[in-house]
């Protein structure tokens, strides 16, 4: 496989594990549920999160996301690699509003179409 697609493949990976591993620990927390910051409740709450299937598999993905990335930068420079990373942020806030139904505001929008932006001029400067 030529380098380039090397590159290209595991960027893709590395955000799509990124993002998928968010969504499922998000998905996770909405059934352990919000924290207590009191001592005695925080460990129990620890273990349940830990526990939890999804924010395991999140963890997980995380996990092949770190590995994944670590292909990516070992045959690319960071200064190209990093900014894709905030396709990510783009994604995680798509995938969040329609599947949580988080609420968006015209002001994140607007961020997100500067990231696209940036993108645009970081992915063709190669």
């Amino acid at each position: 496989m030529k380098t380039n697609t090397i590159v290209t493949l595991s960027i893709t990976l590395t955000i799509v594990f990124t993002v998928v591993g968010q969504l499922l620990v998000k998905y996770g927390m909405t059934q352990v549920g919000s924290s207590s910051m009191q001592a005695a409740r925080l460990s129990k709450h620890l273990w349940t999160t830990l526990l939890n299937p999804f924010v395991f598999l999140g963890f997980g993905c995380a996990f092949v996301a770190a590995m994944t990335w670590t292909v990516a930068i070992s045959r690319t420079q960071l200064s190209f690699a990093y900014p894709f990373v905030g396709l990510g942020i783009v994604l995680t806030l798509v995938f969040s509003s329609l599947l949580f139904g988080d609420k968006v505001s015209l002001q994140r929008w607007m961020g997100v179409l500067l990231v696209c932006a940036g993108l645009f001029v970081v992915a063709r400067s190669k």
